[in-house]
């Protein structure tokens, strides 16, 4: 199984898994445009993919939905929650949507996702853990704190997309308004680089060996304060990035992998 970050951040994330020739989005916050040429540089198009797997309702996780449905008709899986708030403000999508349930098991070839339960303020969100011959991966965003349903989901993954949101000091001396900056710290809003840390350590303790930090604000973080909070966090467990684990952050423009997971 192989995994590649097309783009992710709070501008727009999307994400691909393969797995002997059958290939999954989770999440199309981009446009298509952009989705079609990250393809193109993995030697792929969008009709060689089967599915596109929905973690919850807002822009920046469903931006590309309208295109795909005018022009590729690919299958679009969310939950009840996130399905009905999709057909709100995008009914053209409804016709290629399809239900699903936390906890129930899909199959897209040879892969195996399960969708499990995040704390954001959206309809029904979720993350989605894809296992492939005994290895897994999972890839959790937009969720305020780190839910029971997805420490179990996480366990033991060979690999894990965490949520890295922010830098806590950047948000809260940052130029958000008050009330904004609430959301974001609140149980349904988003991880900041000391949680996703703190939940990367235990990770690490329980098997996890390749991290790759999402969902990096544009404001109240970067890429270096998110990679040395982590890796901090990493060390103090005793783990060494680079040496015992490997560490990436997804950038907000341009590819990441793929990896072999």
């Amino acid at each position: 199984m192989e995994f590649a970050a097309l783009a992710s951040g709070s501008t727009g994330n999307c994400f691909l898994i393969q797995a002997d020739g059958t290939s999954v989005l989770v999440d199309a916050g981009i446009s298509l445009r952009r989705i079609t040429t990250a393809l193109k540089a993995l030697g792929l198009e969008m009709c060689d993919i089967s599915a596109v797997l929905i973690t919850h309702e807002h822009k920046d996780h469903i931006g590309a939905l309208p295109m795909i449905a005018k022009y590729c008709h690919i299958p679009v899986y969310a939950t009840d929650g996130t399905a009905d708030a999709i057909t709100e403000t995008c009914p053209q999508v409804s016709g290629d949507l399809c239900r699903i349930r936390t906890g129930e098991e899909l199959h897209f070839g040879t892969m195996t996702v399960r969708a499990f339960r995040t704390s954001h303020d959206a309809a029904e969100s979720v993350g989605y853990q894809i296992a492939h011959e005994g290895r897994r991966l999972v890839i959790m965003t937009d969720t305020g704190v780190v839910t029971p349903q997805a420490c179990r989901a996480a366990r033991g993954c060979e690999a894990a997309v965490l949520e890295s949101n922010h830098d806590v000091n950047m948000l809260r001396y940052g130029p958000y308004t008050y009330t904004l900056k609430q959301r974001i710290f609140s149980q349904q809003g988003h991880l900041s680089n000391d949680d996703c840390g703190a939940f990367a350590a235990w990770l690490a303790g329980e098997g996890t060996k390749r991290f790759v930090l999402a969902h990096l604000s544009r404001e109240n973080n970067s890429p270096g304060a998110a990679l040395e909070t982590v890796g901090a966090a990493l060390r103090q467990a005793g783990v060494t990035p680079g040496t015992d684990v490997s560490l990436d952050v997804a950038p907000m423009l341009g590819l990441l992998g793929p990896f072999e997971v």
